[in-house]
């Protein structure tokens, strides 16, 4: 017990840092760069961030859960790691090749090919992450954390003011090398081998997962990329400044699915009413941060990003009550993972993404910033309802099983 709160506080503690430390950054960057080339920094953090779970596919939870239950299985976080390598390597390949296929400005395309190399890096830092975590050393986790966050603040801050978004992304990828050299120092990890049938069936295992993680992402970036590529960078800049606010304050589900989800994989029976106890606190803290930032909406954005970024206030309004059901979305993806409802999170995230793209194509013409904005509030909201309801499924249906056996 003593050990499980302790690597819940890590990781509490190192979610707010980096929320707040990512969120420090967006804003320094903003304000430095005009709108246009803050928009073309967004669009390829979040163009090349969307294509992460398929270089992913699943690992990093799948090795997360089995370190977990088994702390000294050496031969599967050995060839999980050349795994990992050979799928960021393929990732970059597939960043650079899409933004040459799909950009035409050079300045965006040279963007999106290093927010594809920060991702990279983001990737294998994952993985240790999540070795860090399943192992109770949610502290090295939360150092490494906080390490990136600080010196990509500080990096990219001086790249904008000498490069503009290149110089931005570059400060980034600094500070993405800088965590995965500390984790690599600070974890006691075996030699990386090639092991062709072992990785075939880790990926067969995390496949169902992907498709959830890869969902997720979409709907988390696909407003703001549609916004870019139907209006321009500006526009895109203006969205992104208002989303951004966004998802660094959905900082209280993100942190409870982090802690949840270990303490079920390594079956501590007495924490089974952990997920249902928080989901009331989650929601009341989220309610407070959506009034906060909807009713004064302009006050953050004008003292935030400037007058500049003025547009962003009406978007800001709509994407405040976003966190409500977000709240629930990510507390239903973390229990239903621990009851081993692992498609019925991924069907969930594939209808929400089919939703999005529906209602950005019907709204995001004739209503511009809003519609997407209001496509994504449908979104989140239709999500909720949808997990709620198949938690209560799945809770009934374990409690039949249990009282027939």
């Amino acid at each position: 017990m003593k050990a499980w709160q302790f690597t819940t506080r890590w990781l509490l503690g190192s979610q707010v840092a980096a929320r707040l430390l990512g969120l420090v950054n967006n804003i320094l960057l903003a304000r430095l760069l005009a709108p246009a080339s803050y928009g073309d920094f967004a669009q390829a953090m979040a163009f090349a961030g969307s294509l992460v779970p398929l270089a992913d596919m699943g690992l990093s939870a799948v090795i997360t859960r089995h370190i977990a239950r088994r702390p000294r299985s050496r031969a599967v976080l050995s060839a999980s790691l050349g795994l990992r390598l050979a799928q960021s390597l393929l990732l970059l390949s597939a960043v650079t090749l899409s933004a040459w296929l799909l950009y035409g400005s050079p300045r965006l395309r040279v963007a999106v090919v290093l927010a594809g190399t920060y991702w990279s890096l983001a990737c294998i830092g994952q993985l240790l992450a999540g070795v860090a975590r399943a192992r109770l050393q949610a502290h090295v986790e939360a150092r490494a954390v906080i390490l990136e966050r600080t010196s990509a603040v500080l990096l990219a801050v001086a790249g904008a003011v000498w490069f503009g978004s290149a110089g931005a992304l570059a400060g980034v990828i600094a500070g993405g090398v800088l965590a995965v050299a500390y984790l690599l120092r600070r974890l006691a990890l075996p030699p990386m081998r090639v092991h062709r049938l072992l990785s075939l069936r880790l990926m067969a295992i995390g496949a169902p997962l992907m498709v959830a993680d890869l969902c997720h992402g979409l709907i988390m970036r696909l407003d703001l990329l549609a916004v870019g590529m139907h209006y321009g960078a500006q526009h895109a800049g203006w969205y992104g400044s208002a989303s951004t606010l966004l998802w660094a304050a959905v900082l209280v589900p993100g942190s409870m699915a982090l802690a949840i989800v270990p303490a079920f994989a390594s079956r501590r029976s007495e924490h089974a009413g952990q997920s249902s106890r928080v989901l009331g606190w989650m929601l009341a803290v989220s309610l407070l941060m959506a009034l906060t930032f909807s009713a004064g909406a302009k006050v953050w954005v004008g003292l935030l990003y400037g007058g500049e970024y003025a547009p962003a206030e009406a978007v800001l309004r709509v994407l405040a009550w976003c966190l409500v059901p977000a709240s629930v979305v990510a507390w239903g993806n973390a229990t239903l993972l621990v009851r081993h409802r692992t498609a019925w999170v991924g069907a969930v995230a594939t209808g929400g993404l089919a939703c999005l793209a529906i209602c950005l194509w019907w709204w995001l013409p004739g209503h511009g910033l809003l519609g997407a904005a209001w496509a994504q509030l449908v979104t989140q909201c239709l999500m909720a309802f949808a997990l709620w309801w198949l938690v209560g499924v799945s809770a009934s249906t374990r409690y039949q099983i249990e009282t027939r056996t």
